[in-house]
This record gives structure tokens, sequence and C-alpha cells, in this order.
């Protein structure tokens, strides 16, 4: 259901939907976007964000590095305190659907699942774009239509609050007399909004040959042979930059130790599918010992595996890979080529 809600009411509604919740929230620093966590809502301090922060959602639900407990330890995952994330955008949760598909079917990921249902998703629509933004190109768009607990869309009119699940429909209500119905007009201004936001990003994604409706898991599969899985990977340092920063990877390795008591343990911590041993298998065989074959597989997965699986590309144009490469490789460079090919 859609609500509206003046803009001198909003941070009251933001600090009654975050009281007594842990908050992630976003903070500008300089031109970027960063996840921080915070006691409350701060108006001083803190930002719905115009685009997506440089750290990605999944970062607070699939941790870099998270301890598993002792092996001989049966004690059942703990639900822990309900948090609330303020200001994810569409390409975050749009990647979720990616981290659900791995953590959530058989066998299902206890802390995966934990962490998932005891947080609260409030998004908000994109209101500017970075100049690597390009999630138009792979058939996602600058606002959420789905997957959010509580969404807000800037208006000159305030916002309008729009619930997503039963989750975030309870919350409005409980926010009582700050919201009232949204109206047609502000309806109107909120999809005019986004329709201009759509088309800005459309641009920035034309500008490197990219748009909506190519074909990029024909052009990945085909590609598989060609010279430029070698010529982009003389600039990478597999660095592994661009899995840790990118919303929708998800693999990972176990590590077993001691642990206090000298009990067995165990650790789960982010991989990367550059790296050198990553495809490593017991007695010493690499199928992919060539860089070249590891960046042609990261690719592989993103534009054709998920198609084949999900329906979707394991990519939401968020661009934070082409930000964060050592190598300055851009993701939109090696699919304008693959297409070109093709």
């Amino acid at each position: 259901m859609a609500y509206k809600i003046t803009a001198e009411k909003l941070d009251a509604l933001l600090k009654a939907l975050c009281e007594g919740r842990k908050l992630i929230c976003l903070e500008q620093a300089n031109d970027q976007l960063h996840l921080v966590r915070a006691d409350g809502w701060s108006p001083e301090k803190h930002t719905l964000g115009a685009y997506r922060p440089v750290e990605p959602l999944k970062s607070l639900v699939f941790q870099p590095r998270e301890f598993l407990g002792s092996l001989t330890d049966d004690t059942e995952v703990a639900g822990g305190k309900e948090v609330i994330v303020v200001g994810a955008k569409n390409c975050d949760l749009s990647a979720l659907r990616i981290h659900d598909y791995v953590f959530l079917s058989d066998p299902v990921d206890p802390y995966y699942k934990a962490a998932r249902e005891r947080t609260i998703l409030v998004s908000c629509d994109c209101t500017d774009a970075r100049e690597v933004c390009f999630c138009t190109a792979v058939n996602e768009q600058p606002y959420a239509k789905k997957g959010f607990d509580v969404n807000l869309s800037e208006t000159s009119k305030g916002y309008v609050v729009e619930s997503g699940s039963e989750k975030g429909e309870k919350l409005l209500k409980s926010a009582g007399a700050l919201l009232e119905p949204a109206d047609e007009a502000i309806l109107k201004e909120r999809d005019q909004k986004r329709a201009d936001m759509a088309k800005k990003v459309a641009d920035l994604a034309a500008s490197k040959g990219l748009k909506a409706g190519q074909d990029y898991q024909a052009a990945i599969k085909k590609s598989e042979e060609s010279d430029l899985w070698d010529d982009f990977s003389k600039d990478c340092v597999e660095c592994g930059a661009c899995n840790y920063v990118c919303c929708t990877c998800h693999c990972f390795l176990l590590a077993d130790g001691m642990v206090e008591g000298k009990a067995p343990g165990r650790v789960k911590q982010w991989d990367s599918c550059l790296h050198l041993n990553f495809a490593r298998v017991a007695g010493g065989a690499n199928p992919r010992k060539h860089r070249s074959e590891r960046l042609h597989n990261r690719f592989d997965k993103k534009f054709n595996f998920f198609p084949q699986v999900l329906k979707t590309y394991a990519c939401d144009g968020c661009g934070r890979c082409a930000e964060a490469c050592t190598g300055k490789i851009d993701i939109r460079d090696v699919l304008k080529r693959a297409l070109d090919e093709v």
C-alpha cells in the first residue's frame, strides 16, 4: 500500500522505525556514500543517499568473515537483535535474490537465514547515478519494485512511502498519524521522476555501448575462445576487489582450525574466483590455472549460468567492480566487446 508523508515529518518516521533496532544507514563522504552503523537516525549525519553506497548490502547477511562455532557444538544459531537498513538501493535488493537462491535452497545456510529474517529493509529510489551505473542495461531500474519492506520515493510534495511486505505494512501502521494515503498527483510525480532517472542511467549505459534487451548470455557463451579474455586479463592483478564489492558474488570457503580450549572450530569467509587457487581440487589439479580462464568464469557465472537457473543476470549494473578494479578493467567494456564479436 502507498502512503505519503511531508518532508518535515520524514525524520520523525525514520526515528520511530529505528527505535529499539540496530541501525545501518548511509553517510556521505565527499562524493561517496558509505554503509555505517549508528545508534539511531540522525538527520544531521545520515542521508537516504542519491545512489548506492560503496559497500554492498550483502555484507550484512553474508559476512566477509564469520565464525561458525566449534565443530563439536550443536547449539542452534541465535536470532539476534533486529537490524534495520535505511537507504538501500534496488541493485542491492535485487542482488539478494541471488543470495537467497544460493543460501536458502536445500541445504539452507542457517546463519544467512537468521540474518535475513532479522533484517528490515527500508529502500529508496535513486535520485542520481554514478558514472559507472548501468542497471537499465541488465533489465533492472534505479528504483525498487520488490524485495523491500518499506520504500521511500522523494517528490516535490513530500515522500511516497510504500510497504512491500507484511512486516513493512505493520511497521507503517505503527507510525500512526505521520502518514496519510498517497493521492494520484504525488504518485504521478513519483512515476515521472522514476522514468527520468531510468533515462539518465540508460544514457550512461548507452555511452559505453550497452542497452536493455541485448543478449549478454549468448555473447558470453560464444566468446569462450575469444582473445578478449587474454587481453583484459593482462591488466588483472588477482586482488579479488571485483568479487568483494560485487553485490551478487557469493563464493566462500570454509577454514578449520582450533578455537579457545583447543576445540576444533570453523570459519566461513569470502572467496574470489579470480584467485589462482580458487578452483584447485584435491591432488593439486586446477581446471582454471590461467588468469584468462578465471576472468571468463566470472562472466560466465553471471551472464550464462544464472540466466539458466533463475532467468536473470547475476549482475545488477551497480558498477562497483569498475570503480574498485586496480587494473581498471571496466565490466561494461568487456560486455561491449563480447557483444561486438558476436
